[in-house]
């Protein structure tokens, strides 16, 4: 409601403050979607890729394709991460301090991943069996792509990252459960069908905040 000296209300100013964040809030989270939709068709393609090295019902897909196949999905979905990670705190008027952290998220997905395999590198060569760097390496990725949604989810204050990221961690711990090659039906599945119904709910998320600041 306006006064007479056509100043707002306290209540119409509260819902005006409330509106302008959610509608910040679905900007800074626009490319959450996208990297979870990236994510998905990676653990989904594959891991299935993977789990047919061993073949089912008399198929097989050779080893020197299937794991180029997991290599390059795994690149391009940690580099879709990166860059949106950066291109939207950039985007953002939030300060220094939102800008320097989408940075560094975004940078943190390449030195992660690079870490992860050196750290597999060096487990092999003190002793560690190739079958079961095999398993390691799998659960160690989709547990650091858990760990870092959850720390999207919280920078940029996105619920759906930090449920999936949540189901990313006791996804990534139960695999090696299934033992192999069953991890990677469970992350190609699990994983994979989990990313595809949050990357839903985060668009429905989105468009959310946005129509809350155009009501507004």
């Amino acid at each position: 409601m306006v006064d007479e000296d056509g100043e707002r209300s306290p209540e119409e100013m509260l819902a005006l403050v409330r509106d302008q964040q959610r509608s910040i809030e679905g900007q800074k989270g626009a490319f959450v979607p996208l990297i979870l939709l990236s994510w998905g068709i990676t653990w989904m393609l594959g891991f299935g890729a993977l789990w047919l090295i061993d073949g089912v019902d008399g198929y097989s897909l050779p080893a020197a394709i299937a794991v180029p196949v997991f290599v390059v999905l795994l690149i391009a979905a940690g580099a879709i991460s990166a860059v949106l990670g950066i291109r939207s705190a950039r985007g953002m008027r939030g300060g220094k301090a939102d800008t320097f952290a989408g940075v560094i998220y975004g940078q943190l997905w390449w030195v992660g991943s690079l870490a992860i395999f050196v750290l597999g590198q060096g487990l092999l060569v003190g002793g560690m069996n190739s079958d079961v760097l095999g398993i390691f390496y799998p659960a160690a990725y989709l547990f650091f792509v858990g760990v870092m949604f959850v720390a999207a989810g919280m920078i940029w204050r996105a619920v759906p990252m930090l449920v999936l990221g949540g189901w990313s961690l006791i996804v990534a711990v139960a695999g090696p459960y299934a033992g192999h090659p069953g991890l990677f039906l469970v992350y190609a599945l699990a994983g994979g069908g989990g990313f595809f119904i949050v990357a839903l709910w985060s668009w429905v998320w989105t468009r959310s905040a946005r129509r809350g600041m155009r009501r507004g």
